[in-house]
């Protein structure tokens, strides 16, 4: 599931064209083979993305489980009217999934403003009262649409697909043998992982305020720093170092700084890294890069509990400004010296 807590930006929609030109602003990526909620009139209006299974794989219990994931951040946060997209080149399967969301959707008392499947070309309007318009297909086109270009161009839309922007946090191989070098040319496995007190705490302030300044001076560390950012912070309380400089006024430099490091980063200490992407892309609005950096992180260490932790959040379309960084990380350890 991709959400985006809150709004990207504000958009004026007048018709079918205008929902299906936002949908892929609002989310970052261009969605296939997907099911799209807009939520309108909630506390904190969110949008949010899933997977539309195949028909021959939808079950009652997938279609139920389906409408649970979408519908009840929904009613939780207050939404009274929805629009459901279907991006999809299988009709049938949308349709089947429809039917059961309109029916989740009566029960919950969200009123559907609009429901519509859209292959690459054409689109069809579900929520049309005329059933043979429902079946009807028009032609839509909105790669030069305003919200489209104006994405482009400010780079919200920087991804043709959500494959794409999975494929935006592949190692890079060479880059991260460079910081493989530099590990064993700083001998961190003979000091090994802090685990003492006094260890944590000077690791910790050397992470929070190497943070800082990259952060700051919207600079990316070199293979030294880095590699000696990523074996410290394998240490918990060490990486809540750098967590506690997160929040929604630092959050795009985080995501620069985190991005590079999970590129960068050899596969056995990407954990830490993604899971701070994470929790940074959270705080920007950018739920779908959040989710992607989740499962990056439980691909490297499943179970690892700031991943699970943030995609429970993302899950319940929890806004971002519930949280505050810059809390104690370093409560309890004892001085440095």
């Amino acid at each position: 599931m991709t959400t985006t807590p809150r709004p990207i930006t504000s958009l004026t929609v007048r018709g079918h064209a205008d929902l299906l030109a936002a949908a892929p602003v609002l989310l970052g990526f261009w969605p296939e083979e997907s099911v799209v909620l807009m939520t309108f009139g909630a506390h904190h209006p969110f949008h949010a993305r899933v997977d539309l299974p195949p028909l021959a794989a939808q079950r009652p219990a997938v279609r139920r489980e389906l409408a649970e994931v979408l519908l009840e951040p929904a009613r939780r946060h207050g939404a009274s009217h929805v629009v459901l997209l279907y991006y999809t080149d299988e009709p049938a399967a949308a349709q089947a999934v429809h039917r059961s969301l309109r029916r989740a959707c009566r029960r919950t008392g969200l009123v559907v403003i609009a429901a519509l499947v859209a292959d690459r070309t054409h689109l069809r309007d579900l929520s049309a009262p005329d059933p043979d318009e429902r079946r009807r297909r028009h032609p839509y086109d909105v790669s030069a649409h305003p919200f489209v270009l104006e994405a482009l161009v400010s780079g919200r839309l920087a991804h043709r697909s959500r494959a794409d922007l999975v494929a935006s946090l592949d190692p890079d191989r060479a880059a991260a043998a460079a910081v493989s070098t530099a590990l064993v040319a700083g001998r961190y496995a003979d000091a090994g992982v802090p685990t003492s007190g006094r260890a944590i705490r000077a690791a910790g302030e050397w992470v929070h305020h190497a943070v800082h300044d990259l952060v700051a001076d919207d600079a990316l560390p070199d293979d030294t720093d880095l590699a000696r950012l990523l074996w410290v912070m394998q240490a918990t309380r060490v990486r809540d170092a750098a967590w506690a400089h997160l929040g929604r006024r630092t959050a795009e430099g985080h995501v620069r700084l985190w991005t590079d490091a999970v590129r960068r980063a050899p596969d056995p200490l990407v954990a830490a890294p993604a899971a701070l992407l994470g929790w940074a892309a959270w705080q920007a609005g950018d739920g779908a890069l959040a989710w992607v950096a989740v499962d990056r992180c439980l691909r490297a260490e499943p179970g690892y509990r700031m991943a699970e932790q943030l995609g429970s959040i993302l899950q319940g379309a929890v806004p971002p400004q519930s949280w505050e960084g810059g809390f104690a990380w370093d409560e309890g350890l004892p001085d440095a010296g």
